[in-house]
């Protein structure tokens, strides 16, 4: 049996009733966002089909989604991700999520109410690309466990989605890292900005860095580690990475190892593991790593781009792109999972080469007339 009732914005709610469980209490589902009367009767039809083949548990009909989603990630998804990672569905969860969609019942939420999240975390709130789609890859994963545990019997993630220009990722050109170099020489910031310009490490592989992952003698540092946040305990942890790809040995220059080579020796008596913290304690973070590089740069706007931490990461690929190094080459030092996120990260560069090819060939023919 269920009742249907149309709600002062024109939509309807429908509660489908399921009899009484073998506590004695009585089980309902509750639904609504129906745009007419019609997908609501729809629903209960396959609400009642499903319910009798055993797919709809009654206790979705109860569940706010905040606490459903908080269930999900304490008890299932954090134990299948890595510390990194945890970081940011926390965040994602507690600033998106949840102050929009925690306070539905879990089997209330329809497609049109995740389509109004998204269009709102677009339109509205104005927020990266990448936070939006990562807060939607959290929901629809939320989604399928909640599907495969016969919660729900349709996946409501299924929306239209906006085609969303990407960025142009900002970079400094060889001159504008010369002349940021100048000007922080001898302060701490000097060696995780040189080391990164010369190996491209993602920051929290940069502070993971210690004296035992670099071989001066052969020249080249081994990446099998990154310093990572972990909000769970509120410590900075020393973990393991990511994908398989991110493990990986980075040659060094010459000008990298000699400077390497005075650092370890200036450094001797401090007994400190790690190339760019000063201290053992963390004194320094990965954080507010990022935040002082920023907050220096912006003191140089007139000469500087305004480029992020990663940026710098940015800069050595397209240094290294620009002047000829093959691409896969580049991918593998930078710890890609294949070639083709280099290729599209940096499309940018493949174009400006693309351009160059016909003065190129112009070089190569005039030689011969």
């Amino acid at each position: 049996m269920a009742s249907y009732k149309q709600l002062a914005k024109g939509n309807w709610k429908v509660t489908v009733s399921l009899g009484y469980g073998n506590d004695g209490k009585r089980q309902r589902v509750i639904k609504q966002g129906f745009k007419t009367k019609k997908d609501a009767e729809i629903f209960v039809t396959e609400t009642l089909n499903q319910r009798n083949r055993g797919y709809i548990s009654p206790s979705a009909s109860n569940m706010l989604f905040k606490d459903f989603i908080t269930k999900w990630y304490t008890e299932y998804k954090q134990f299948n991700i890595g510390i990194n990672t945890r970081v940011g569905y926390q965040s994602r969860i507690k600033t998106h999520i949840i102050p929009m969609l925690g306070n539905y019942k879990l089997n209330e939420i329809t497609t049109p109410i995740i389509q109004d999240f998204y269009n709102i975390m677009i339109s509205e709130k104005k927020l990266k690309p990448a936070t939006v789609k990562k807060s939607m890859d959290i929901l629809i994963s939320c989604f399928k466990y909640a599907k495969k545990n016969k919660l729900i019997y349709e996946l409501p993630t299924e929306i239209e989605k906006q085609k969303i220009e990407k960025p142009k990722i900002k970079v400094w050109n060889k001159d504008h890292v010369q002349l940021f170099l100048n000007k922080i020489k001898g302060t701490y910031l000097y060696t995780p900005i040189f080391i990164d310009v010369l190996t491209g490490l993602r920051l929290s592989e940069l502070c993971g860095l210690r004296w035992c992952d670099v071989d001066l003698d052969n020249g080249y540092l081994t990446v099998n580690h990154q310093l990572i946040y972990d909000a769970i305990t509120r410590t900075l942890l020393l973990g393991g990475l990511k994908t398989e790809s991110s493990h990986r040995k980075i040659s060094i220059p010459t000008i990298l190892i000699n400077y390497l080579k005075e650092l370890k020796e200036y450094r001797k008596a401090e007994k400190n593991d790690y190339l760019v913290l000063d201290r053992n304690d963390f004194k320094y973070t990965p954080k507010s790593l990022s935040m002082n590089f920023t907050k220096k740069i912006a003191k140089y706007k007139e000469q500087l781009p305004q480029i992020t931490f990663h940026g710098l990461r940015h800069t050595h690929a397209t240094i290294l792109i620009s002047n000829g190094e093959n691409i896969k080459v580049v991918s593998e030092r930078l710890g890609h999972t294949d070639i083709r996120m280099t290729l599209n990260t940096y499309t940018h560069v493949m174009e400006d080469m693309k351009n160059n090819t016909a003065s190129l060939l112009d070089d190569i023919f005039k030689k011969d007339e």
